[in-house]
């Protein structure tokens, strides 16, 4: 894989609605943002961290609820 900026693609499951949903995620992201499901429309904290095969994406509720 050469430098620059590389998309990753993650499927996800939505903490609202159940489904999964393919992502993607910048390979330089480390950290959170905000991206809303493309289902159901609600929001999502995405987590990213590590980097090369260890990469992993976590998504949870943006309003921390359960």
């Amino acid at each position: 894989m050469g430098a620059g900026s590389v998309s990753d693609e993650f499927i996800v499951t939505c903490p609202y609605c159940g489904e999964a949903v393919e992502i993607s995620v910048e390979t330089d992201v480390n950290g959170s943002f905000v991206q809303d499901c493309e289902v159901c429309c609600n929001p999502w904290t995405v987590r990213g961290s590590g980097r090369g095969d260890g990469r992993t994406v976590h998504v949870a509720r943006a309003d921390d609820s359960e």
